[in-house]
């Protein structure tokens, strides 16, 4: 893994939130969800009736934004990225990925094991995107300082694998 594609995960890593954009019958959509990473597979729970699952759900192109709400410019940071999403149905993917919210969130544990007293949690399905390209804006290191990744993505017979193709870093 290259130094590059390594500083995009730790800024995963560090951040809980992401605007999720998808689109639909009705246009455009952006919604905030609690996410968790394995690797640059990018997970999130959501109800299946949810506006931004419907959507995915008739059409999984996706785009995501991360980052924090900045007074400085010089402390910009940020990751955009875009590709696909598809529901998660394999029970030992669902296992791992549960694994690492809890310990992400340890207050999900109460939520999700007493699902009848938190609306739609219930309802609730793992979601995965799967990125085709990163953006990871920087502005601590230079105004406008980013660095792009495409990666490419590999449909096998227990999911997707993800190789890195391409990173430039544009200054």
């Amino acid at each position: 893994m290259t130094e590059k594609a390594q500083r995009m995960l730790n800024y995963l890593a560090k951040h809980n939130t992401m605007i999720l954009s998808t689109y639909g019958e009705e246009g455009p959509w952006a919604t905030p969800v609690f996410f968790v990473n394995r690797g640059f597979h990018i997970y999130f729970l959501s109800e299946l009736t949810s506006k931004h699952s419907s959507n995915l759900q008739d059409n999984p192109l996706t785009a995501a934004a991360i980052t924090e709400d900045y007074q400085d410019p010089k402390t910009i940071q940020g990751l955009q990225l875009k590709g696909k999403a598809y529901l998660v149905k394999n029970l030992k993917e669902t296992a791992v990925v549960l694994a690492s919210y809890y310990k992400k969130y340890p207050f999900a544990m109460q939520i999700l094991q007493n699902p009848s007293t938190f609306k739609g949690v219930s309802k609730a399905r793992w979601h995965c995107i799967i990125p085709q390209f990163l953006k990871f804006t920087d502005n601590t290191i230079k105004f406008g300082e980013h660095i792009e990744l495409n990666l490419k993505v590999d449909e096998t017979r227990d999911g997707y694998e993800l190789s890195e193709v391409q990173a430039t870093l544009d200054t």
